[in-house]
């Protein structure tokens, strides 16, 4: 199985380069850098690393079509792929809606994602046709609705699931084994990781990213996760903007429900779950939002090892 790496936002240009070689000489295979303008641009980091580390691949993960127009983002990305051939991949997602500040956007933001996204590869099938120019990167969408991953299954030869839960990559599986029209295709389960003994040390991060991901999920896959009703809806009275702290209480199962938390042994026996799905060959990937600790390079190390 392939093993992606997110990389912390809060880091500087030299200390991600860093980061990049580190992560490739422990065996990960691709880099995905999230995208949150004006706090950072991806793009930047794309060609940094892309010039400073060989032989890996580095995504955007994720940006959105709604923080660029579709030009820049298409030049961006012919621009990133023509370059570094067979290195760049474009992760694309409905992103954070205090960016964008769209009214019409947030009403509607799946159905805006997918006109704007259709209208990147009107640009692309354009290209290829009439100029004989077939070099638009992969894609790869990230979500985790139905909607999503019908149109990921559709238009995108990746899909960037917001989950490790097995039960959230066994409902990625039904939708995209329903057509067999998509050999090609992949699903890769991408989950926050904290390797930590003392699971009342919940970082701030991972509580954030998790809850964002549990807030942004349908009533019905909530149910599917086995939440009650009344934790339904405190999930769904969580706020939006960043915690200052981590919350106490029943709440926090979202935190080890849609990541990884836990001592070395536990985050493996989590990842021998995850492993168990390459055999049906749709999921041959996965992408760890590992919370960075210098000293944990050799437990990530075992990790790598382990999934492959």
């Amino acid at each position: 199985m392939k093993v992606g790496l997110s990389i912390p936002i809060r880091m500087s240009g030299e200390e991600k380069e860093i980061y990049a070689h580190d992560a490739k000489s422990i065996g990960i295979e691709s880099i995905w850098v999230g995208d949150n303008p004006p706090r950072n641009n991806a793009f930047l980091d794309i060609s940094r690393l892309l010039k400073g580390v060989k032989d890996i691949e580095i995504w955007t993960g994720i940006t959105s079509p709604f923080y660029y127009s579709v030009e820049v983002l298409f030049a961006l990305s012919i621009w990133l792929n023509n370059n570094f051939p067979n290195r760049f991949g474009l992760g694309l997602g409905i992103g954070n809606p205090d960016v964008f500040k769209d009214e019409d956007i947030s009403l509607k933001p799946f159905s805006n994602f997918r006109s704007s996204v259709n209208k990147l590869l009107d640009i692309a099938k354009i290209r290829r046709t009439q100029l004989k120019l077939d070099d638009f990167p992969p894609l790869a969408f990230g979500g985790l609705g139905n909607k999503m991953l019908d149109y990921a299954k559709e238009s995108a030869e990746f899909l960037l699931l917001n989950s490790i839960a097995s039960v959230d990559i066994n409902r990625a599986l039904t939708i995209y084994k329903k057509d067999k029209k998509t050999p090609n295709k992949c699903i890769i389960p991408y989950g926050m990781m904290q390797i930590q003994s003392n699971k009342k040390e919940i970082s701030k991060t991972m509580w954030n990213i998790t809850k964002d991901i549990a807030k942004s999920c349908s009533t019905s896959i909530l149910r599917e996760h086995g939440y009650s009703a009344q934790m339904i809806r405190e999930i769904r009275d969580l706020k939006w903007e960043p915690y200052t702290s981590v919350p106490k209480g029943e709440i926090l199962r979202i935190v080890n429900d849609f990541g990884i938390m836990g001592t070395l042994e536990e985050v493996l026996e989590r990842i021998e779950l995850i492993k168990g799905f390459q055999k049906n060959k749709l999921v041959n990937r996965v992408v760890l939002g590992w919370l960075y600790s210098e000293n944990q390079w050799d437990s990530l190390k075992e990790i790598v090892k382990f999934l492959k």
